[in-house]
């Protein structure tokens, strides 16, 4: 059998460094001569991209300010992802949460799609999204957006036929797909990888309180930071929030309106500071449901507990009060009680660590390769 000439195809690459492009560097190590094909693409917010040989946007990026604004252009992002073409390759592998998975490939190729979730924004957050801007609140505006969001649901029920294979990133999305794409089979589950490498010298970072949990997380409602926020403000509890997105100006605004000092918001860290707060925190805290949610492993190869909502992906490799505590719902009620549990439990760190090793990116990159050459050898044989 030949080896596979290999795409990689990622809904927009214009967001700082977080778990999916975690995924994306470990597929970047596993076929480094492999380019990244994208919807838009702004080198400036996504330097993690400079490591691969070529990142070619579609024909979106050509328009100014759409590679910062893709959040209001949904509705082209069908178009953009079916202009592109791959010939000259065999195996096409698509990681998304959103559109990437309806480009269009011929039948002697392989379209390997490894499936971060179905796209939020249609299916069970679709009525917040259509809330969530004030501009939404004009009526015909609001019927619109309605009908565009038909018109993507539609599409993406189509999209999702065209891989040849499906792997949900967790449980919880094999789930989804049972619910929301219940005219296809995914195959088996890949976790994502866990990256445990360390650097000897760190940047301390003074502004913060003694005693802390840490949030790591891009700044996006579904995350439910907010309760977390007014979780620790209730009980005096330190907390230091690592992120960026469209929530950071209400969640600055809604620290100070409670007058915490304790509580700190900080955006772009360099990895040496943010490893000085993981070393230095009591415990990870992520109370949103996550796909997956890679940052509770990494606080465990810290040797850190994580407080963590029983929904997310990650759970699933998450002990409860063995590797961190679970949160039943994401309510400051249900978060006071579980950092309250996590406060009188013993954690052993030597546990921890084992379990972050057991995910980590080399087992990922074996796991990964070989469910790939395991498709890629059917297809061929189905050419013959």
């Amino acid at each position: 059998m030949k080896k596979p000439k290999v795409a990689i195809v990622y809904d927009r690459v214009n967001t700082p460094f977080g778990g999916a492009e975690q995924v994306l560097l470990a597929l970047n190590e596993l076929y480094p001569e492999a380019p990244l094909f994208t919807a838009v693409y702004n080198p400036q917010k996504a330097k993690w991209a400079d490591k691969f040989p070529k990142v070619i946007p579609s024909f979106l990026n050509k328009v100014p300010f759409f590679n910062q604004l893709h959040r209001w252009i949904p509705f082209l992002m069908p178009m953009a992802f079916e202009s592109f073409d791959f010939d000259g390759y065999d195996v096409v592998i698509s990681v998304t949460s959103a559109e990437a998975k309806g480009i269009v490939t011929k039948p002697n190729q392989l379209h390997f799609c490894y499936l971060l979730t179905p796209p939020r924004y249609l299916y069970q957050d679709r009525e917040h999204s259509l809330n969530s801007k004030k501009i939404f609140k004009i009526l015909p505006i609001k019927w619109l957006a309605s009908k565009l969001l038909d018109y993507l649901t539609w599409w993406d029920q189509q999209a999702v036929l065209r891989p040849d294979v499906i792997i949900p990133i967790s449980q919880r999305v094999a789930q989804r797909v049972r619910e929301f794409y219940p005219q296809i089979k995914s195959d088996e589950v890949i976790y994502p990888p866990v990256e445990n490498k360390r650097i000897e010298k760190i940047k301390i970072l003074a502004d913060i309180p003694k005693s802390y949990l840490l949030i790591a997380s891009r700044l996006v409602s579904y995350k439910s930071i907010d309760q977390a926020i007014q979780a620790c403000a209730e009980i005096n509890q330190g907390l230091v929030i690592v992120g960026s997105g469209p929530e950071k100006k209400p969640l600055k605004q809604l620290i100070k309106n409670l007058e915490k000092q304790n509580i700190k918001l900080f955006s772009d860290l360099d990895f040496s500071t943010l490893q000085y707060l993981y070393q230095n925190c009591e415990a990870l805290l992520m109370p949103g449901e996550e796909d997956f949610g890679i940052v509770a492993l990494e606080a465990n190869s810290y040797g850190k507990p994580v407080i963590i909502n029983s929904k997310s992906g990650a759970a699933e490799c998450i002990d409860h009060t063995i590797h961190g505590v679970h949160i039943s719902q994401e309510k400051p009620d249900f978060i006071i009680k579980a950092i309250e549990t996590m406060k009188k439990t013993e954690f052993n760190k030597a546990r921890l660590h084992k379990n972050a090793e057991k995910y980590d990116t080399n087992t990922f990159i074996k796991v990964f390769e070989k469910s790939v050459d395991k498709f890629w050898n059917q297809k061929q044989k189905e050419n013959l």
